[in-house]
């Protein structure tokens, strides 16, 4: 077994060049690969710990101090991946029996939800695309395509909490007879249901008696076609439309996107007292779990709603 006093640079750099040229690795990846080896076999050696003999306990202390250091597991991942394959590469060469690091996961990224828009911002943004509609000319009929359309889409998206991906793609059949609830296929192909209130609803009997006058959209199969009349519309234009809305009530651009507005629907539908089970059927999660991370339901939330409602809490035991 090789001693750590034996371990130079030139041996570090060697083996560092074996899994650079089996992984087809760059030179700067090269570079980075060498900062994290040298960063953790300087930290082993502060602690008076053999590089080489380093155990599984000893790397998971490693590991707990760079989390306490606020390291991104996009950067824990990262020095994973090189000591992994740096360890890997030493057992092959003989310089030790076991790779340490063979127990180890991925650390699970942080998943950056969006901020949901206030009630208020989104009832701003719902008052100024009815204003633009009803202050067009009659005759410009682009102008009201565009703002009938952009409206019809924000309360949409507002009032079923759907994704953009199964709205542009709706088929314009499941409108002939427009109910409050409607069957999509969400992802996976899995279908459910989405819930219409009054106003979306209005809006989309609007938006079909428009379409209809409109030629180059009268063979097209979807309720929002592209504005050349063939295939559906992008999302681009829905985030170009939204965006140019959001912009004229002198709000950043940046602020409104369908993903938020979805996000919103469901933070206001928590808010005002919906279940999660309810949540969960209305946007399309598989587990509960994704619902609870997507609305940042608190766990103090969750106690409490069983507090009020589990039926042993209404029963005196004393």
């Amino acid at each position: 077994m090789t001693n750590i006093n034996e371990l130079k640079l030139e041996l570090i750099d060697r083996i560092i060049g074996i899994v650079c040229l089996e992984k087809g690795l760059s030179k700067n990846t090269r570079i980075a690969y060498m900062n994290d080896i040298s960063f953790v076999f300087e930290w082993f050696t502060n602690k008076n710990i053999n590089c080489l003999s380093a155990n599984e306990k000893n790397f998971r202390e490693l590991f707990s101090f760079l989390q306490s250091k606020n390291y991104q597991p996009s950067s824990l991942n990262r020095k994973l991946s090189s000591l992994k394959q740096f360890y890997d590469v030493l057992r092959e060469e003989g310089h030790i029996k076991i790779n340490p690091l063979n127990n180890f996961e991925s650390f699970k990224k942080i998943k950056n939800l969006p901020k949901s828009l206030s009630e208020e911002y989104l009832s701003l943004l719902l008052t100024k695309a009815k204003k633009n509609l009803n202050h067009i000319e009659q005759n410009n009929s682009a102008k009201k395509t565009k703002y009938l359309r952009t409206l019809t889409i924000l309360e949409i998206l507002y009032s079923t909490g759907m994704r953009v991906s199964e709205l542009v793609s709706l088929p314009l059949s499941d409108f002939i007879r427009i109910n409050d609830l409607l069957q999509i296929k969400g992802k996976g192909g899995v279908y459910r249901h989405v819930a219409f209130n009054k106003e979306s609803k209005k809006m989309i009997e609007m938006w079909l008696l428009h379409r209809c006058s409109i030629e180059k959209f009268i063979n097209n199969k979807y309720i929002f076609p592209s504005n050349n009349g063939i295939g559906h519309i992008n999302r681009q234009y829905i985030y170009k439309d939204l965006s140019e809305l959001s912009k004229s009530i002198n709000m950043n651009r940046t602020h409104v996107s369908p993903h938020k507005i979805r996000h919103s629907f469901a933070t206001h539908m928590l808010n005002r007292g919906a279940d999660l089970r309810s949540l969960q059927k209305l946007l399309g999660h598989a587990d509960i779990s994704t619902t609870e991370i997507y609305t940042k339901v608190q766990s103090k939330r969750l106690s409490g709603l069983l507090n009020d409602i589990h039926p042993l809490n209404k029963i005196d035991l004393k």
